[in-house]
């Protein structure tokens, strides 16, 4: 296994590892043994049968999950774990830093996908090849955040201009490293859910 394969590989292993803390069985293991659970599952669905594994199915079907995802995933994962061990005061960001680092999610997607599907004589992800300006435009924008009290659409940025310069993927567009289908999806429904229930507040 190559050094992106695997990355992409155990990027995808956190939504099989997310979905399996949501089992009862791991409710109902202490965490020590909830830590080796998660360790075992991990193997699992790396481990190929017949030549594919699970994180590989998975893989097939949607693609290397963005840095962006992984982080989430992450974030995600973290928070269950500390969920099943009683935990349940910790929030990791407010609604302010969420519905920015969305709207962002949301309008790179808007920029990028229907270009992609041909709609259009643009193609914005070509910028995404070793292009300078594309890495100054996330670097003002981080700082503009910044200003703003905002950190975690700068540590977004941050994360996916670390790992394309370290090759952390096969792929060597920067887009590919910021945003992927399924989070772009997500965000677009999150960030109207947030429009909408806003614009219902307005009205009462």
């Amino acid at each position: 296994m190559t050094f992106t394969d695997w990355t992409g590989l155990s990027g995808i292993a956190l939504v099989w590892l997310l979905l399996a803390l949501h089992l009862p069985v791991a409710v109902r293991l202490s965490q020590p043994k909830r830590l080796l659970f998660v360790l075992v599952v991990y193997g699992a669905v790396l481990l190929p049968v017949f030549g594919l594994s699970l994180a590989g199915f998975l893989r097939g079907l949607a693609g290397d999950l963005s840095t962006t995802s992984v982080l989430l995933l992450v974030v995600a994962l973290v928070a269950r774990m500390r969920q099943l061990a009683g935990d349940d005061g910790v929030i990791w960001w407010n609604m302010r830093e969420r519905f920015a680092l969305f709207a962002f999610i949301s309008i790179l997607a808007l920029l990028l996908y229907p270009f992609a599907l041909g709609i259009g004589m643009l193609d914005p992800y070509r910028s995404g090849f070793s292009s300078v300006a594309f890495i100054v435009m996330l670097a003002l924008l981080s700082l503009w955040a910044m200003r703003r009290g905002l950190y975690l659409l700068p540590s977004v940025c941050s994360l996916a201009v670390l790992a394309w310069s370290m090759g952390w993927y096969e792929s060597t567009n920067m887009w590919d490293y910021l945003i992927d289908v399924p989070l772009a999806i997500y965000a677009l429904v999150q960030t109207i859910k947030v429009i909408v229930r806003a614009r219902k507040a307005e009205r009462v």
